[in-house]
């Protein structure tokens, strides 16, 4: 069975990570194919008003917990995933130009796939690693048959799915050594998959497509990715010092093949986690740049002549899901009165400060189709379910009525036992508790019972179906549909709502393979149309956004989600 992919909570209304910047590039290549030139991509750094880059290049930022892995085959959270992109060269980098996607060399300078779309050959560049070392395709043939190794338990082996043999190798049904990559030579990897895939390049960014030198992983053992002295990086940046629980610093890489791209000579992390904390360090000019989820923080930063403000929706939703093995949830129409429930404009205002969007589909507002958004081409399904239930003079109430008759459960929604469970205990996820509990009393006339745990305890939970409801953050990796809607098929259930549907998992293969753009769009729509309207598996709730803040002199930060380009092209100019 494949192993889950990461799941990523909301632990607090701070966002947790730092906010990772960086655009324009050295060449970059568009998702058709297209190349952009050295000028063109550059254009993505943010030049200064005035002035050249400060003398003294270094940045003070912060990351709200300690990483617990530098394993590329390893790396199960989003901090670990930060330094990684910073660390760590890949095949590709997707960078942003002129407020659009490109994807831009990493390792490798070239690539090109076969008329069929099944055999993907990229050619490396020169890269070396920070020993001086260069990287070779024989280390990245390690490196992906090592994240397909069952026995390595790697949490993102998912991003190797596409490719040829691995859905038998994940299963214990064939060896690593069958998996469809292979080096032509030192500078020429292989990789072949198993039905032509049109996501397969956004696949390779940011996930678990790195090298990985055999030599270190055997010599350092369990302890590799775990320190300084066990970990080797042949990116943008490497790690120089960790202080657990309290900082970490990057030098820049002398021996990266973009070195003259990037201008940061120094990145000094500071581990906090606590809200007043981190907003106290900006304030007081310990860090130079900080994300707020207060709409106070916001208003009180926005009016800071030292600073400039960068509002961005990222690629996680929030939302709500039902266990549809429990005996009351198994009942799609119950499933949608507690979905609809929920006001959505309200709930933004009351538990997230305004600062959140509104979402009314599980497919993130930032996803595309070819040039297509997503979202505007598919509407909003919950809207229509709403505008449908008021056309038939019904209420939530109504349908949730309907369901206990169904299940022979009479009609009084009093009676029911219904418990909603949150992961985490801090005054957010109370406070978000509360206005559940009065929302479900107001609209449906029964009590929810909330609880409170760690997140460790409420995902154990939540993985042995011990839960009747649950809420969490999805996060995207890749701008395709795909990446989302496939996580509900019957062989993965990666929310473990423990719900399968024949339908669905047909039509997200059929996507998964189709090449004509409106095709996909389509069968994409079809399925988030049984997932939503007809199922009701999931109850989206609202879509992430980065309210970021930085210093006058910090230049080069994304301003895209599904930007990967970390820390490579951020300076400073103007520092005093």
């Amino acid at each position: 069975m494949m192993m889950k992919r990461t799941v990523m909570v909301i632990l607090s209304l701070v966002l947790c990570i730092s906010l990772l910047s960086g655009c324009g590039g050295n060449q970059a290549v568009s998702d058709t194919g297209q190349t952009a030139s050295s000028e063109q991509a550059n254009k993505g750094a943010q030049a200064p008003v005035s002035g050249e880059p400060d003398k003294e290049q270094y940045l003070n930022t912060y990351i709200s917990a300690d990483p617990t892995s530098f394993d590329v085959s390893l790396r199960s959270d989003s901090y670990s995933s930060t330094m990684i992109i910073n660390t760590m060269e890949g095949l590709i980098r997707t960078i942003e130009v002129d407020g659009e996607y490109v994807t831009s060399p990493g390792d490798a300078q070239t690539w090109e796939s076969t008329e069929d779309g099944l055999v993907w050959t990229f050619h490396l560049g020169d890269n070396k690693w920070t020993d001086g070392e260069a990287v070779t395709a024989d280390q990245y043939v390690y490196s992906l048959k090592r994240s397909a190794d069952p026995a390595v338990g790697c949490p993102n082996g998912w991003f190797l799915s596409p490719v040829l043999n691995y859905e038998a190798i994940s299963n214990g049904e064939m060896s690593v050594d069958e998996l469809g990559v292979k080096a032509l030579d030192e500078k020429t990897l292989q990789i072949t998959l198993s039905a032509v895939t049109p996501a397969f390049l956004k696949m390779c960014d940011a996930t678990i497509y790195y090298p990985q030198r055999q030599d270190k992983v055997e010599a350092f053992g369990e302890k590799y990715g775990s320190d300084v002295q066990y970990i080797i990086s042949n990116g943008p940046f490497y790690l120089d010092s960790w202080t657990r629980n309290s900082a970490l610093v990057l030098k820049k890489n002398p021996n990266y093949w973009d070195k003259d791209s990037v201008k940061l000579e120094t990145i000094n992390f500071a581990v906090m986690s606590e809200t007043s904390t981190i907003t106290s360090a900006y304030e007081s000019g310990e860090i130079d740049e900080v994300s707020v989820a207060y709409q106070e923080w916001v208003d009180k930063f926005t009016a800071r002549e030292d600073s400039k403000y960068q509002k961005t929706v990222n690629n996680s939703i929030l939302f709500s899901f039902y266990n549809t093995k429990d005996a009351l949830f198994q009942n799609a129409n119950i499933r949608k009165a507690f979905t609809l429930a929920i006001d959505r404009e309200d709930a933004n205002i009351m538990c997230y400060s305004g600062l959140r969007l509104p979402t009314y589909g599980w497919v993130v507002p930032t996803i595309s189709v070819g040039d297509t958004n997503f979202r505007e081409k598919a509407g909003d399904p919950i809207k229509e379910m709403i505008d449908d239930l008021k056309a038939e003079g019904k209420t939530p109430k109504d349908l949730l009525l309907e369901g206990m008759k169904e299940l022979g459960l009479g009609d009084d929604p009093s009676t029911l036992n219904v418990t909603f469970s949150l992961g985490g205990t801090t005054e957010w996820f109370k406070t978000l508790g509360d206005y559940l509990q009065q929302t479900y009393k107001a609209e449906m006339g029964l009590d929810v019972n909330i609880t409170f745990n760690d997140w460790s305890l409420f995902y154990n939970n939540v993985e042995t179906g011990n839960y009747q409801m649950g809420y969490m953050s999805w996060g995207a990796y890749y701008d395709d549909p795909y990446d989302v809607l496939s996580i509900f098929k019957s062989e993965y259930d990666q929310v473990s709502t423990g719900w399968a549907n024949a339908e669905y998992d047909e039509l997200i293969d059929n996507a998964g393979i189709e090449l004509d753009a409106d095709k996909r769009l389509q069968y994409y729509m079809d399925a988030e149309k049984i997932l939503i309207k007809e199922a009701c598996v999931v109850s989206p709730m609202q879509t992430s956004t980065t309210n970021g803040f930085f210093r006058k002199f910090v230049y080069g930060f994304n301003t895209l989600g599904f930007s990967n380009a970390g820390y490579k092209y951020v300076y400073t100019s103007g520092r005093k």
